[in-house]
């Protein structure tokens, strides 16, 4: 069942819960269960759309450089320096703190692509 269905799934059994008389611990503990697991999957969502995965991680650090896998070493560094001019956090120091945190974690991928590829470079 999707996110969403069991989030208004227990909205609609908290409505109805307050027209009867039931036993307030087993129902409380039940929601919060279902809620702490809603909010579990979701941050592994998270995480997992994040981080690259163990197959694909060199494609994946290519595409995040923007540059095919032909490119040279010193292409991948100009690449690297490119994109981190463009999300540096210096450069959002004075922009909303949500655009503060997109360009960071935008930083942060850049930076785990550029070091994945100098890794397997070895450069």
């Amino acid at each position: 069942m999707g996110i969403f269905r069991r989030i208004a799934r227990i909205i609609q059994a908290e409505l109805s819960f307050h027209s009867d008389d039931r036993d307030h611990h087993v129902y409380e503990q039940s929601v919060d269960d279902e809620l702490r697991q809603i909010i579990d999957e979701l941050r592994s969502q998270r995480h997992a759309e994040s981080a690259p995965r163990a197959t694909g991680v060199v494609e994946w650090a290519y595409r995040t450089l923007g540059v095919p896998p032909t490119a040279t070493n010193e292409q991948i560094k100009t690449a690297y320096r490119r994109a981190m001019r463009h999300v540096h956090p210096d450069r959002y120091a004075h922009a909303p703190q949500q655009e503060q945190l997109t360009a960071a974690e935008r930083a942060r991928q850049i930076n785990r692509a550029y070091a994945i590829l100098k890794a397997v470079r070895n450069f």
